[in-house]
């Protein structure tokens, strides 16, 4: 499996990247590369017209390359010990004999004389922080405290005692001058900063600058520096400038750095964006590039005076972004200096939004006040009609609401308001058979739903079409929203509209869930939208159904009061047909691959490549006729369209497959607990596991001891186990059963009364 270990925006993009495939643009030259292209030598990749830098590295089965440019030459490489013609030059430089360097096939090692305690220059090395080499140990008084300066490009890493941690550790530095500069800037330490032109030079400590945030500098720099001089170390802003007769360098937090105010506007012009801005930034500084965190250029700006410029963003550009959302940044080149910010507090979250063929534009400020560009797939919302429709019914609700102050309405609905086959459907079906219902309760459902006309035949006026003015009325006039999905599935997964979303996250939940939460990473509150201390839809209980379960949300900052341990209410009527034969595989859905599916690339996904795996390999053991694949429902459109024999194995709703599939299998689904319940055999294929748990971020709390399933790393793996649990008879060893109970406590069919009976007491209904 390829991984990343760290890429350089301002040279190049990633476009796009799985486990066996990268592929990158560099100086608007795209490349692509795959396993056989990391080799044992070093790869020529092609010429370029442009200083050595180093891009990026990657790495295959334990071994760190290198893709650079040397000598106007890109080369991909694993050497940096200078044994091939386009191996890294890294200068190393010793201080004290206490250190040897050993050279090794590709780098060298550095080790200690005096414990015998080495280890291995690699990709680390270039990652600017601090890394431990030898813990608890004494420096002896005679002994310095810089021992090796390793220098490679604009890379420099010592190896320093530091006598508070009582460690000796490297520290990595990246430096990039910004802009023109007649100053020379290199290190004397992790610390030190020896600033010169000429014959003038200074040492600065980098703990200076930052504590007393500018540093006068010799004022014989002043003949010398007429420009404002902007350096990144690290990830840390310097400007050198002449202010109040003197010479300075100074840091601190960018926005307070770099400008006093900013301000935008975002406006639609024919087949652009006309992004405007007023910046008083403190010194002279004039980028030239809109770009995005991931280093896509989006425009070139002008600028009209000192303060004030404009930008034009083609839409056709915006829709071949990568990632959904995309935040704004001003640029000198290729290199971001700052996010495009709006200082001041405003109401207005949403600037711009509309449908574009296939696509929605969205332009938003994000929660940090940056300006964020969407690409997301068409909705309804976003068109005038449907604009002016929400807004009616936020005026009619606000007159509603004065004279029927006591009314309660609860509004019930499950993902994005197109089904009705999960717990939201079971409990308000429980809710409408009550007797003295003291609230009005409606289920939003969309009409191409196939369970609409059942329910609405059933349920009559107690359903309500999805993107109908009754939808947006309801959204504004409920009290309580009570669904197996997120408040935000009341109409779409996402909503870019600020009136609607004030009212969404400001309306309490009873959060029944979709499944038992244990598999996908959580525990990371920096990534993990669902820990508390994130969350802004306003959740006032959810459903779990075990200890364990309910272990894992006080992991994510909950507590008892925020939990309804009643178990699954879709559960209770759960079942598996007597002739249930099939093998259904679902993948789960990663939605960092969500752009590609929007632009048409399904080809480039991991999730293509993952179930096609699957079918080629059942299809090897003459299987493919149990098979059935439950997917994305626009992979699964593509599949019927372009693959004829396939037809048939592909599922669009993947409750379709729970009640006739006697093998399960999945990779972190929660789904396969469904299954599990109603007497599948789950079957956890864990192939790309490593990569699907980084990609999500965090840790998971499954691992193959508690996994309620056995697990497997490959296609043969996999058919191996099926064929074998076919011959026995698909009967589940005690181990999973135990397993699967201590994640599901419930089994009595009551799940559903148990909520009610909460909803009841909460005088809710």
């Amino acid at each position: 499996m390829i991984k990343i270990n760290f890429f350089n925006t301002e040279y190049g993009v990633i476009k796009s990247y799985n486990y066996e495939k990268i592929t990158v643009e560099i100086f608007s030259k795209t490349y692509h590369f795959i396993e056989s292209d990391f080799k044992s030598t070093d790869n020529f990749v092609s010429k370029i017209n442009t200083k050595d830098i180093l891009i990026g590295s990657f790495q295959l089965n334990n071994c760190d390359y290198y893709l650079h440019i040397k000598d106007k030459r890109l080369y991909l490489t694993p050497y940096l010990n200078g044994d091939s013609p386009g191996s890294l030059n890294l200068f190393i430089k010793k201080l004290h004999p206490r250190f040897s360097i050993q050279k090794t096939k590709y780098s060298f090692i550095v080790k200690d004389t005096y414990s015998d305690e080495n280890i291995e220059i690699n990709s680390n090395f270039f990652v600017s922080g601090r890394t431990s080499f030898i813990n608890e140990v004494e420096n002896e008084d005679q002994d310095p405290y810089i021992y090796l300066k390793i220098s490679c490009l604009n890379y420099v890493t010592f190896l320093e005692y530091t006598i508070a941690k009582k460690d000796f550790s490297f520290k990595t530095t990246k430096i990039n001058v910004m802009t023109n500069s007649p100053l020379k800037f290199k290190f004397q330490s992790a610390n030190n900063l020896i600033i010169s032109a000429k014959k003038i030079s200074q040492n600065v400590k980098l703990s200076d600058i930052k504590m007393l945030k500018s540093i006068n500098l010799n004022s014989e720099f002043k003949n010398i520096v007429n420009d404002s001089i902007i350096l990144k170390i690290n990830e840390r802003l310097y400007i050198v400038n002449c202010k109040n007769e003197k010479i300075n360098i100074t840091t601190d937090k960018v926005k307070d750095l770099l400008y006093k105010n900013s301000t935008f506007t975002v406006k639609k012009s024919f087949v652009s964006l006309i992004i405007k801005g007023k910046i008083s930034y403190n010194t002279e500084i004039r980028p030239n590039t809109l770009l995005t965190k991931e280093g896509t250029v989006l425009s070139e700006l002008s600028w009209l005076d000192n303060n004030i410029f404009v930008a034009k963003v083609k839409i056709r550009n915006i829709k071949k972004l990568l990632n959904v959302h995309n935040t704004v940044f001003l640029g000198i080149g290729r290199q971001k200096l700052h996010p495009l910010h709006y200082t001041f507090n405003e109401e207005q979250k949403v600037l711009l939004t509309f449908n574009s063929t296939n696509h929605a534009i969205i332009a938003r400020k994000n929660a940090g006040k940056n300006l964020s560009l969407g690409n997301l797939s068409s909705l309804k919302i976003y068109s005038r009609w449907h604009k002016l429709k929400i807004l009616i019914a936020k005026k009619y609700a606000q007159l509603y609401r004065i004279f029927n102050k006591n009314k309660k309405i609860n509004v019930y609905f499950e993902k994005e308001a197109s089904k009705a086959v999960e717990s939201g459907r079971y409990v308000f079906e429980k809710v409408l058979s009550q007797k003295h219902l003291k609230s009005k309760n409606v289920f939003i459902l969309d009409k191409h739903s196939e369970q609409y006309h059942f329910m609405k035949s059933k349920y009559r006026n107690n359903i309500i079409d999805r993107f109908s003015f009754k939808n947006y009325l309801y959204v504004f006039l409920a009290n309580h929203f009570i669904s197996s999905e997120l408040s935000n599935h009341v109409i779409n997964t996402r909503i870019f509209n600020d009136s609607l979303n004030k009212k969404i996250k400001e309306t309490p939940l009873y959060f029944l869930q979709h499944g038992i939460l244990f598999m996908k990473p959580h525990d990371n509150p920096k990534i993990s939208g669902f820990h508390k201390k994130n969350m802004t839809n306003n959740i006032i209980k959810s459903v779990v159904s075990s200890d364990l379960e309910a272990y894992e949300f006080k992991i994510m900052g909950y507590n008892e009061f925020d939990m309804m341990k009643t178990g699954l209410p879709k559960l209770d009527k759960a079942y598996l047909d007597n002739n249930a034969d099939k093998i259904t595989y679902m993948p789960t859905w990663r939605p960092w691959e969500e752009s590609e599916i929007i632009n048409g690339n399904i080809k480039k996904t991991t999730y293509y490549k993952s179930i096609l795996d699957v079918i080629k390999a059942f299809e090897e053991e003459n299987m493919l006729n149990r098979l059935q694949i439950a997917a994305h429902n626009k992979f699964s459109q593509y599949m019927k369209n372009n693959f004829d024999k396939y037809q048939n194995i592909f599922i669009e709703d993947p409750t379709d497959t729970l009640t006739n599939s006697i093998i399960y299998i999945t990779d972190i689904s929660s789904i396969i607990l469904d299954a599990a319940y109603r007497g599948a055999y789950p079957i956890f294929y864990w192939k790309e596991f490593d990569y699907i748990i980084e990609k999500h971020g965090g840790t998971s709390p499954v691992n193959s001891e508690n996994a309620p399933g056995d697990v497997v790393y490959s296609e043969k793996d996999l058919v191996n186990l099926v064929k074998h649990i076919i011959n026995n008879n698909y009967k589940i060893p005690s181990r999973i059963k135990n397993n699967y109970k201590k994640l599901n406590e419930f089994n009595d069919n009551q799940n559903t009364k148990r909520v009610v009976n909460i909803l009841l007491e909460d005088n809710i209904i």
